[in-house]
């Protein structure tokens, strides 16, 4: 690291103590004026025209490109097919490198395409139905397996959400798409498949002391899904019910909305608790954003509108004045 790069860095910290009241205004003069930045920092103009160069010479493949060939469905699949499978070759190279990031990242790369490479061959071949969500479910087959194989967290991570993906299509394309809320109509089918979700979080946790000791912290990707999962579901469930078909709903009574939102609130301080008690500040993280989530909804879907527009839009605005204070508070403290 450069001098002039450490000198930056060390006066955004300084900055950031003197907002916080950590120190005064005379140490933090005292102490930027032992830390000065020179007046060109030429590392930093150089990642600024390596940028530069970078983009100026992809555009300039492309405007190559479209001189020498005309674009077809055919040649893009072609070139998707050939782009998976240099990602996954680099990555593979660089599996015993000190660039581990780069080759995570060069592996998520070939997710992408290869997911761009389904729906493009799906287009070609078509035959109308449709299902889209079919060609997620290839993919959702294919990627699962190949983050297992690659040890690669970050595949892991992009199967879940194409998960999320298929499994709400999926719903909506039975229904005929008359429910499609977020992708998750049927909210109570999403509920079940993330206490599945959960459950294979706790197994893998369990494995990785032995069988799957090489994929350490692999279950956090499944155990965050699951709870994001659940969260999403609930939360809908607490709107409106165990609802189907979006222009048939049933009328809900007043027991089984308040069923749902007492399960949806004690979940969340069941997440909190083991989130302190284990010490996964996601837990604790997602038990928070969505009290707060649910209280913000309760208000607005059962008071604001006999408060008035004016007066529930002030209540809205200092509560949330208030929660960010008391967070800073305990943040400072």
């Amino acid at each position: 690291m450069t001098p002039a790069r450490f000198n930056r860095r060390v006066q955004a910290q300084l900055r950031r103590l003197l907002r916080e009241g950590v120190i005064d205004a005379c140490s933090y003069q005292q102490l930027m004026d032992r830390y000065p930045i020179g007046r060109w920092d030429w590392s930093a103009l150089g990642r600024w025209f390596a940028v530069f160069g970078a983009v100026s010479l992809a555009a300039g493949l492309v405007l190559f490109s479209r001189e020498l060939f005309v674009f077809t469905l055919f040649k893009l699949a072609w070139s998707l097919g050939l782009l998976t499978a240099a990602l996954l070759l680099t990555g593979y190279r660089l599996r015993r490198s000190k660039f581990k990031w780069t080759k995570l990242s060069l592996e998520l790369c070939a997710g992408f395409s290869l997911i761009g490479l389904t729906f493009t061959l799906g287009y070609l071949y078509s035959s109308g139905s449709g299902n889209w969500p079919a060609l997620l479910l290839l993919d959702l087959l294919v990627l699962l397996p190949l983050a297992y194989l690659l040890h690669n967290v970050l595949l892991l991570i992009l199967t879940a959400i194409v998960f999320f993906a298929w499994f709400g299509g999926f719903s909506g394309y039975s229904s005929a798409w008359y429910g499609y809320w977020f992708g998750m109509n049927y909210p109570l089918r999403f509920l079940f498949a993330a206490l599945a979700m959960i459950l294979a979080a706790l197994a893998h946790r369990l494995g990785e002391r032995s069988l799957l000791s090489g994929y350490r912290d692999f279950y956090k990707v499944w155990l965050s899904s699951g709870v994001y999962f659940a969260e999403m579901a609930l939360w809908l469930l607490s709107l409106f019910g165990n609802f189907n078909i979006a222009e048939h709903w049933r009328s809900n009574s007043v027991g089984e909305l308040w069923l749902f939102n007492l399960l949806w609130a004690g979940g969340n301080i069941a997440l909190l608790a083991l989130g302190t008690r284990y010490l996964l500040r996601m837990l604790r993280g997602y038990a928070v954003t969505f009290l707060i989530i649910q209280g913000y909804t309760l208000f607005f879907w059962h008071i604001a509108e006999r408060l008035g527009m004016v007066l529930s839009t002030a209540v809205a605005g200092l509560t949330a004045l208030a929660l960010v204070m008391y967070l800073e508070k305990r943040h400072r403290t």
